[in-house]
């Protein structure tokens, strides 16, 4: 049994994947806790929450994609032998990260905010998400700066480090929610202001132990990663290329999400709240896989550094097996119970009603979810980050925008028809990628 559990999830890929789920498992408690605190309030405030976010993660993950690019460079140095090339990788990759996370934490945290209207009719939810984004604006900087301190530690094989962080941001997260939402022991009652302002404080004191943990990390100390000497305009150039695609994914990809949530608050604003819902439930089994699909692009990366491709396709597939093994259970959960999984998050009758059949729904492709998000990972652990975000244009902007409104409101299936396209769209997606992976294209990109 025990070799076949060996064989299963080799050694290697749990030790790596497995802290860093531990650090996405934190975060989705966060996600759990946020939404069901927000849900107490209003499905309003519900609805907000989820377009505040939402619009607030295109711009966040799309400039924290220069962390893939830390990642993959990195993880090729450190394979190939050379720690003294991944700390100068990390070096350049902060002179990308902090000046651009200054500026776009002034941009973003100003009074102007004219996209927010374009996406909510309702004039209470537009107040509350307006509120709720440009206080997370706030975080920007010192998400950037992690994000390429993350890169690099992931990428060297220490993802316990990123663990620490998330727990760290999470537990934060989760008492400052209680006292600033609801305004306890002394605290304002800030609600919606409040689970935005936790989380940017959380976020901030998270950066500095991260940070802390580089200053204090015996190899980078040996080899000294801020010096004059350690820069270089190449390396610059090539984090922004393998970072590029995967900023502008992130970019069309939650913009699509954007426009798809757009198209559900046509039906409603319980409809909204149930989504809100539904999206923190999917990413319990999401984040998982992410943590995965991260250990998978290390294993991946530090292979075809070694120069043995074969180890880079065997790490892939095992870690999907592992994917599908988590996922899977996740899955299940969905399709069995539902009802009880959205009672936890509103006491609303109404929302309730309307996120039991779509949630249902997720739980059946959740296998294919698991396959689809590894997958992915490896590839862009390859150098694959170009490929990645054509595949997601063509999937999220051709198939999923058009499809999601012709079943929701064409149609007329409602929510059950807008989230039964993002259940198609995880299936193809997967698919996809397993042909990709099938092939020898993406074992030939030199990092």
């Amino acid at each position: 049994m025990k070799r076949f559990i060996s064989q299963f999830i080799p050694g290697r890929v749990f030790s790596l994947a497995f802290p860093v789920m531990l650090g996405m498992l934190s975060q989705v408690l966060l996600n759990v806790v946020d939404t069901a605190m927000v849900g107490r309030l209003s499905a309003a405030a519900l609805a907000a929450t989820a377009l505040g976010s939402t619009a607030f993660l295109v711009i966040a993950l799309t400039f924290e994609s220069l962390g893939t690019g830390t990642q993959i460079l990195a993880s090729r140095r450190w394979g190939e032998n050379d720690p003294l090339g991944s700390s100068r990788v990390l070096f350049n990759s902060l002179i990308l990260t902090l000046p651009l996370g200054l500026l776009l934490s002034f941009l973003g945290a100003s009074k102007i905010l004219p996209f927010m209207h374009l996406l909510i009719a309702d004039p209470e939810v537009l107040k509350l998400a307006t509120v709720y984004t440009r206080l997370r604006f706030f975080s920007l900087f010192f998400i950037l700066m992690v994000s390429s301190l993350r890169g690099y530690f992931d990428g060297i094989g220490k993802t316990g480090i990123r663990m620490q962080y998330m727990i760290l941001v999470v537990g934060l997260n989760v008492v400052l929610n209680y006292l600033l939402i609801f305004g306890k022991m002394g605290f304002p009652r800030l609600e919606v202001a409040g689970a935005a302002l936790a989380t940017t404080f959380s976020v901030i004191i998270g950066a500095f132990y991260i940070l802390a943990c580089a200053l204090l990390d015996k190899g980078l100390r040996r080899r000294p990663f801020f010096r004059r000497d350690n820069y270089c305009i190449s390396i610059i150039n090539k984090i922004f290329y393998f970072s590029l695609p995967k900023g502008l994914r992130m970019l069309f990809g939650f913009s699509a999400f954007l426009i798809f949530l757009k198209i559900v608050g046509l039906l409603g604003v319980a409809e909204l709240a149930a989504s809100n819902i539904l999206i923190t439930i999917l990413s319990c089994t999401l984040l998982m896989g992410l943590g995965i699909g991260i250990a998978a692009a290390t294993l991946v990366s530090n292979s075809l550094g070694a120069r043995k491709p074969q180890a880079a396709r065997y790490y892939g597939w095992a870690s999907c097996r592992m994917g599908v093994a988590f996922m899977g259970l996740g899955g299940l959960a969905f399709i069995l119970f539902p009802r009880f999984i959205v009672s936890v998050f509103t006491p609303d009758p109404t929302v309730i009603e309307l996120a039991v059949v779509p949630l249902a729904i997720l739980g059946a492709v959740q296998v294919f979810h698991a396959v689809g998000i590894v997958l992915t990972g490896c590839l862009e652990g390859a150098g694959a980050t170009h490929w990645v975000l054509k595949m997601e244009i063509i999937t999220h902007w051709l198939i999923l925008i058009p499809l999601a409104y012709f079943l929701a409101v064409i149609a007329q299936f409602g929510i059950v028809g807008a989230w039964s396209a993002i259940g198609f769209l995880i299936v193809l997606y997967s698919l996809i990628m397993i042909i990709k992976f099938r092939g020898e294209s993406w074992l030939n990109i030199s990092a």
